[in-house]
C-alpha cells in the first residue's frame, strides 16, 4: 500500500480507501498500484471475507488524473502503450464479494472501476457517467464486455457513445447500481451490506457463486451446469455445510471455518 490507498481490515472486512481527496481520488500510478495490491492481499488473506472500495472526501473516483492540463494529451506523454485493464488484481479475480461504496462522483475509469466490482451502492447526489467518447478515447477498465452484461446492450451503447453522465437515482434506474442513498450513507449501507454477508455466508460457497457467475458468462450451459455441479459437491463435502444447517436450527450465528485461499480447487481456474 502507499498514502494514496489505505487498506483496513476488520470483523472481516478489507476497507479500501481512494486516499486523494483533494485532487477527487483521480487516478495515479499510485492508486492503480495500491488498488491491484490491495485487491491481491484481500483474495488471499482469509481475515477478510468481504472488500468495500470508496473514496475520501466528497468523490469517489473523478477519473484519470488530468492536472497536467493541456500537457496530458501531449503525442509524447501518451506514446507508451497502456492497459485497459491496468490493476494488477482485478475485481473480478478477487473471490469475496467486492461493494464499491461510491460516496461521490464516479465518472470515466472511476465509474468503471466501480462498475468491476460486485455490488454498488451509489449516493443520490453525486454524478456517474463515461465520459471518454467526449474526449477522443475508448472507455477502459473492460466495460464494453461488462456494460451489456449489467444492463442490456442498447443502453451499454448509449450510456458510452454519449457520455451523458446519470444522478445516483437515475444510475439504478439504469442498472448500474443496486441502491442509491443520501451521500452521508453510502459508506454505512455498504458496510451493512458486508458485515451481514461476512457473517452469515460462508466463504468457501461466496467464493464459488463469484467465480461461477462470471466464468458463466461465456460458457456453454451444459459445460457450466457440470461446473457448477463439481462446485456443488465439493461444497457439501465441508464442514460449513453442516455449520450452516446446525446454526440455523439452533438459532445462532454460525462459526465458519472454510478456507478459501487453502481450499480452493485448480479446476475453477481452468
Amino acid at each position: 500500500m502507499n498514502d494514496e490507498l489505505l487498506l483496513q481490515i476488520n470483523d472481516g472486512i478489507g476497507l479500501i480507501t481512494l486516499n486523494r481527496p483533494e485532487a477527487h481520488n483521480t487516478l495515479t500510478s499510485g492508486v492503480i498500484e495500491g488498488l491491484g495490491a490491495a485487491y491481491k492481499q484481500c483474495d488471499e488473506d482469509d481475515a477478510v471475507r468481504v472488500v468495500v472500495v470508496t473514496g475520501a472526501g466528497r468523490s469517489f473516483c473523478a477519473g484519470a488524473d488530468m492536472s497536467g492540463g493541456g500537457a496530458t494529451f501531449d503525442s509524447d506523454s501518451v506514446a507508451v502503450e497502456v492497459d485497459s485493464c491496468p490493476l494488477s488484481t482485478q475485481a473480478w479475480d478477487v473471490r469475496k464479494p467486492v461493494i464499491a461504496a461510491c460516496n461521490g462522483h464516479a465518472v470515466g475509469a472511476g465509474l468503471g472501476m466501480a462498475m468491476q466490482a460486485d455490488m454498488r451502492v451509489f449516493a443520490d447526489e453525486a454524478k456517474y457517467g463515461f465520459l471518454q467518447a467526449r474526449r477522443g478515447v475508448v472507455t477502459d477498465f473492460a466495460m464494453e464486455y461488462v456494460l451489456p452484461r449489467v444492463i442490456g446492450m442498447e443502453r451499454a451503447l448509449e450510456l458510452l457513445m454519449r457520455g451523458q453522465r446519470l444522478s445516483g437515482q437515475e444510475a439504478v434506474a439504469w442498472g448500474l447500481a443496486g441502491r442509491s442513498v443520501p451521500a452521508e450513507q453510502v459508506l454505512d449501507t455498504a458496510m451493512d451490506i458486508a458485515r451481514d454477508i461476512a457473517v452469515n455466508s460462508a466463504p468457501l460457497a461466496m467464493a464459488f457463486h463469484k467465480r461461477l457467475l462470471w466464468k458463466g458468462m461465456d460458457m456453454d450451459l451444459g459445460e457450466f451446469a457440470g461446473l457448477e455441479s463439481r462446485a456443488l459437491n465439493l461444497s457439501m463435502t465441508k464442514p460449513d455445510a453442516i455449520e450452516g444447517g446446525m446454526a440455523y436450527f439452533e438459532r445462532r450465528p454460525p462459526e465458519w471455518t472454510g478456507s478459501v485461499s487453502t481450499e480452493w480447487p485448480d479446476w475453477m481456474e481452468d
